[in-house]
């Protein structure tokens, strides 16, 4: 049984897993015993490997995120096929250090797991001094700017309180 503080997190966590059941299971009648009994394990389960910290998403910002990550990613996908099919091919591979504002922690692995979908880029390592130490395609994308950009929408729509 989860504390009372992880209480919320432990009912949003056993919703979540009770939907996934139901999406894969396609909400046979039959199956859903079984589905509240895994979703509460898994709920369990994911307390203690995850217990609820500070962060938390906020829902509101998660559409701008999404906006800017598509604008990104299709603008940056587009110019990396153009540069790939020229000929000769316009690359200019080389490692980039872009300062991160995000602490060392669960916020900068999503962030970091968030830029690696941008086309042209690769993120490689956290430096001490805070920056991300990423490959680029081309040296000449802006890929620190946009990186910048996509990183405080990402600050944004995570926030800090109590519940996980």
């Amino acid at each position: 049984m989860p504390t009372p503080s992880a209480l919320p997190a432990a009912l949003v966590r056993g919703a979540v897993f009770f939907g996934l059941w139901l999406v894969l299971t396609g909400a046979e009648p039959f199956g859903l015993p079984f589905g509240l009994i895994a979703a509460l394990c898994a709920a369990s389960t994911s307390l203690r490997l995850l217990p609820p910290g500070p962060g938390r998403i906020a829902p509101g910002a998660l559409p701008r995120l999404a906006l800017i990550m598509l604008r990104q990613s299709f603008g940056a996908g587009w110019d990396v096929a153009l540069r790939a099919f020229a000929f000769p091919p316009r690359l200019a591979p080389g490692v980039i250090e872009v300062p991160l504002a995000i602490p060392p922690g669960p916020a900068r692995d999503g962030f970091r797991a968030l830029a690696s979908l941008a086309p042209g880029s690769l993120p490689l390592e956290d430096l001490p001094d805070g920056k991300l130490r990423l490959h680029a395609l081309d040296l000449a994308m802006p890929l620190a700017k946009d990186l910048t950009e996509t990183e405080a929408a990402f600050a944004r729509s995570i926030r800090t309180d109590k519940h996980g």
